[in-house]
């Protein structure tokens, strides 16, 4: 390769190195705040999973100023669901903040996130609940929550969530603050 060949792919890969060194960094930092065993996974829910206190913690690392988990889809929310301990942002810059990730998601993420694990444990009273309080904010994620509970819970879950989502009258989401 030429001198401005690998210059230009330099300039390119800039981003995703310093993410790198972000992520890197993060072991550290983590340590720092009494974790052991931080090691780095590189999973597409999570970049470095570590314990404290027992439990295991599954941590998402983040080298921008920008919101977090705005880019955080439903089908990354999916995978976060089926996680079995907390999942956890470590924003790096402008320095190292760790928040618990169903903290710093939008409502209506917060609230998917929340239905899917209750679909994963089986809880059909939360899922009604959950589905009464706030249909109006799961509607646009139906085909994630049919398909997650299919895989997870069965075709049983599946249906009764059908008929929940589509039989749920409009709302103005006020009682969000129930859940």
């Amino acid at each position: 390769m030429t001198d401005e060949e690998i210059s230009y792919a330099l300039k390119r890969a800039r981003g995703i190195i310093f993410g790198f060194g972000m992520e890197f960094r993060a072991k550290s930092v983590l340590e720092s705040m009494n974790f052991e065993e931080v090691r780095g996974v590189d999973l597409p829910t999570h970049d470095i999973e570590a314990i404290r206190g027992g439990v295991k913690y599954f941590i998402e690392v983040k080298a921008t100023r920008k919101s977090p988990t705005k880019g955080y889809s439903a089908h990354k929310i999916a995978q976060l669901a089926l996680l079995d301990g907390p999942h956890m942002t470590l924003v790096m810059y402008p320095e190292p903040k760790l928040y618990l990730t169903e903290e710093v998601l939008s409502e209506p993420k917060r609230m998917l996130l929340f239905l899917l694990k209750q679909v994963k444990n089986g809880n059909l009273e939360a899922v009604k609940k959950i589905v009464e309080i706030g249909g109006d904010f799961l509607r646009p994620y139906e085909a994630v929550i049919m398909d997650f509970s299919r895989k997870y819970s069965g075709e049983e879950t599946s249906t009764y969530l059908t008929y929940l989502l589509r039989s749920q009258p409009q709302s103005d989401g006020r009682n969000l603050e129930i859940l």
